[in-house]
């Protein structure tokens, strides 16, 4: 009766060991992709579903802790408006993080949310003129986040008017509450603040 405990638990533990190993390998699929690929497939996705336009950045990484995803390192926000391209973040760290459903076929690969790290966004007065006119429009339903970061209001001959350091700031779009959802914690003029912005859009 031993025996046959001892022998059962083996089969169990083989069996878990086996779809361990399965799993690892299956998230580890996308470091199979061509670097090539990622980078044009990846920065496409990011400016139609995220109007995250960035300049060409070849350091792109993937990890899967904490969650499957790919790291883009020093790179840089280019503004959306047509008519210049001009840069308007330094970003260190740019985390896209992956639905784990289709790694197989990575014409599949779907973004569940994007986080910044450790960026400097440089923003003249007419660019507010942009960023109001963005949250006329109804945000992505997938969230962006942005952590530990510093935003630099210019007046239009470049000088610094002020300096808003960013603790934590997200903004994506509630498909529950049909609204635009805009929040924000940090520090103006060494004084901490939250700001929330919610924008029905039905």
């Amino acid at each position: 009766n031993n025996n046959f405990n001892i022998s059962d638990f083996n089969k169990y533990l083989i069996t878990f060991i086996s779809l361990l190993f399965f799993y690892l390998f299956y998230l580890l699929t996308p470091l199979l992709y061509d670097k090539t690929w990622v980078q044009t497939n990846i920065e496409s996705k990011l400016l139609n579903e995220f109007k995250i336009n960035l300049s060409t950045s070849a350091d792109i990484s993937y990890r899967i802790l904490p969650a499957p995803h790919f790291l883009i390192k020093d790179t840089n926000l280019l503004s959306n408006i047509p008519s210049s391209e001009k840069s308007i973040a330094e970003i260190r760290d740019l985390k896209i993080f992956l639905s784990q459903l289709n790694f197989f076929d990575k014409e599949k690969i779907v973004i569940k949310k994007v986080i910044i790290n450790n960026a400097n966004f440089s923003l003249l007065r007419n660019d507010l003129k942009e960023l109001n006119n963005s949250t006329n429009r109804k945000f992505f339903n997938k969230k962006i986040q942005i952590n530990k970061s510093n935003i630099f209001f210019k007046d239009n001959l470049g000088e610094i008017i002020t300096i808003i350091k960013v603790n934590k700031a997200n903004f994506f779009y509630d498909d529950k509450k049909l609204e635009n959802q805009f929040n924000l914690k940090g520090n103006i003029f060494a004084i901490p603040f939250t700001l929330e912005i919610k924008d029905k859009k039905d």
